[in-house]
């Protein structure tokens, strides 16, 4: 295997700089998440505030 030079490593561009499939997916995931965790926590505070809780 040959042994690049300095000048040549600094002029290689790329290879950790495009966004894959698999990691907007993964936000994607991460938002979802978030959204479904505001939405059950507003739907309780609603719940609380109006007294329309379910009886045990």
């Amino acid at each position: 295997m040959e042994e690049l030079e300095k000048e040549t490593m600094k002029r290689i561009i790329g290879g950790g700089t495009d966004i894959s499939g698999a990691i907007l997916n993964a936000i994607s995931g991460c938002i979802e998440t978030i959204f479904g965790i505001g939405q059950a926590v507003g739907s309780a505070i609603r719940r609380i505030k109006s007294g329309n809780l379910c009886k045990f």
